[in-house]
C-alpha cells in the first residue's frame, strides 16, 4: 500500500530537505578530494529516501545514482531528475561491476537491515569501490541516551541499534 508513511515520517522526524543538506556539510572535506579526480567520480547512495546527499553530490559535480525500496521517496528524487532505482540495496550492490564507484554511502540504512545483511553490504561496497575509494556510513549513536532510550525507537522500521565501536570494528574486518 503506497500511503507515503516514511515520506510523511521523515518530514516530522528527521527534518525539511532544506534541513538535511545544512547538516550534511559536515562532510564536506571529505568528497573534495574526490572532486579534483581526472575522470568524472561515481557516487552510490545506498537508501537514498529523498535525496539530498545526491543533490548535494551531483551540485559538487559527481555523477550520482541511489537506490531506495520506498517509491515515495524516491519520487522526490524522480522530481530533481536524479538517477535513482526503486530496489534492494544488497541486490543492486551486487549488480554492480568491481572497482566502479568513487563513494559509497549510506545514511540511516544500517540500522534498518540484520547484521549478516550488513556484513554482506560491506563486502559487496569494498568490491564496488575503486582502490582509496570513500565509503560512509551513518547511523543513529546509541551512545547518546536520547537516541538509545527513545528517539531510535520511534522509527518502527529500525531493527537495532549499531554502537559506533561494532560498526567500526565489521568495516575494519571487511578492508
Amino acid at each position: 500500500m503506497m500511503d507515503n508513511f516514511y515520506v510523511n515520517f521523515e518530514q516530522n522526524f528527521r527534518g525539511t530537505r532544506e534541513e538535511i543538506l545544512g547538516r550534511l556539510n559536515a562532510y564536506n572535506d571529505y568528497l573534495t578530494p574526490y572532486q579534483h579526480l581526472q575522470t568524472q567520480a561515481w557516487a552510490l547512495d545506498l537508501g537514498c529516501g529523498r535525496g539530498e546527499w545526491l543533490e548535494k553530490c551531483q551540485q559538487l559535480g559527481f555523477a550520482v545514482h541511489g537506490v531506495d525500496l520506498d517509491e515515495g521517496m524516491l519520487q522526490s528524487c524522480k522530481d530533481k531528475g536524479l538517477q535513482v532505482a526503486c530496489q534492494d540495496a544488497l541486490s543492486y550492490l551486487e549488480s554492480l561491476p568491481h572497482d566502479s564507484q568513487s563513494i559509497v554511502t549510506a545514511f540511516h540504512l544500517v540500522e534498518h537491515i540484520s547484521f549478516e545483511q550488513l556484513r554482506t553490504l560491506l563486502t559487496q561496497a569494498m568490491r564496488v569501490l575503486k582502490p582509496a575509494g570513500l565509503l560512509i556510513m551513518e547511523t543513529p549513536n546509541p551512545e547518546n541516551l536520547v537516541v538509545a532510550t527513545r528517539n531510535f525507537y520511534l522509527d518502527p522500521t529500525h531493527i537495532k541499534p549499531i554502537p559506533p565501536e561494532l560498526l567500526t570494528f565489521v568495516a575494519r574486518q571487511t578492508g
